[in-house]
């Protein structure tokens, strides 16, 4: 008769994981017994008959051939995969740099149109516009003075004709 073994030792001699057999245990499949230090044990003939025979560790020369056979497989995926990541890897760049573009236009377009939709207050504009600013609202209060118009049509008329002006620029 074999001795009793811990569920760790059962594991390992008949390659079947721990959780395994506490669960046989829980079934009721196994019964355990409790060492003097209060560790379960497991009877060998118990787990034959559950699990069948203990496995053996058998290392032939042929398995070593077939080793490095299933080692140039494995390379040869490995380098596959590589392959594959370095093309998503350039893919992904490429997608990168496509939408800084894109932002960039768009931050760009934005930037015009606020400057278009922005009116130009006396602030934005230039000295050389104010002095030429001058002289067209010198022109156009000539311009806007008729004898036929009265006084308060005048500054109506002219206050139209320097905002149009000033949409324009």
């Amino acid at each position: 008769m074999m001795s009793v073994l811990t569920i760790l030792e059962a594991s390992k001699k008949f390659n079947i994981g721990r959780t395994t057999i506490y669960k046989a245990i829980k079934r009721g499949e196994l019964t355990p017994q409790l060492s003097e230090s209060g560790v379960q044990m497991i009877d060998p003939q118990d787990m034959i008959r559950l699990f069948g025979s203990p496995s053996k560790k058998t290392v032939s020369v042929d398995s070593n051939s077939t080793v490095s056979v299933n080692n140039d497989d494995l390379v040869r995926e490995l380098r596959l995969q590589i392959e594959e990541l370095k093309q998503d890897k350039a893919f992904l760049k490429q997608e990168i740099s496509s939408v800084r573009r894109d932002f960039d236009d768009f931050k760009l377009l934005i930037e015009h149109k606020a400057k278009t939709e922005t009116p130009e207050t006396d602030e934005t504009v230039s000295k050389q516009d104010v002095s030429s600013l001058g002289e067209q609202k010198k022109q156009a209060w000539e311009q806007v003075e008729t004898p036929s118009q009265t006084h308060q049509e005048e500054p109506k008329k002219l206050a139209v004709f320097l905002s149009r002006l000033l949409k324009l620029r």
